[in-house]
């Protein structure tokens, strides 16, 4: 989890080697372009999350309320459509405990 400079305020990792705080601020500004390139269209407003694949890893990116994202990293062979499901349901669960 990310705030809205691209600062980790939380994670967990299985791989120590993994920097996802840059992973996610990176992406984090992708997310927030999507978002306003969205805002300015009618038909795609409301963007809530976005998948990446790269040739390493997917991700699952999504919109926390007052500008927090999620940033969920799993190798290519994981379906990104549960991913992308369950960050649906831990932002539901983020966002009732910050009130």
């Amino acid at each position: 989890m990310l705030d809205h400079d691209g600062e980790l305020v939380a994670s967990y990792s299985s791989f120590p080697s993994l920097e996802i705080d840059l992973i996610g601020a990176h992406h984090g500004i992708i997310l927030n372009s999507i978002k306003d390139f969205s805002s300015r269209r009618q038909d795609l407003s409301g963007v809530k999350s976005v998948s990446i694949s790269t040739t390493m890893m997917k991700l699952a990116i999504s919109a926390i309320k007052d500008g927090y994202y999620l940033v969920l990293t799993m190798d290519r062979i994981r379906p990104i459509g549960k991913a992308l499901y369950e960050s649906q349901k831990a932002v539901k669960k983020i966002e009732a405990e910050m009130g």
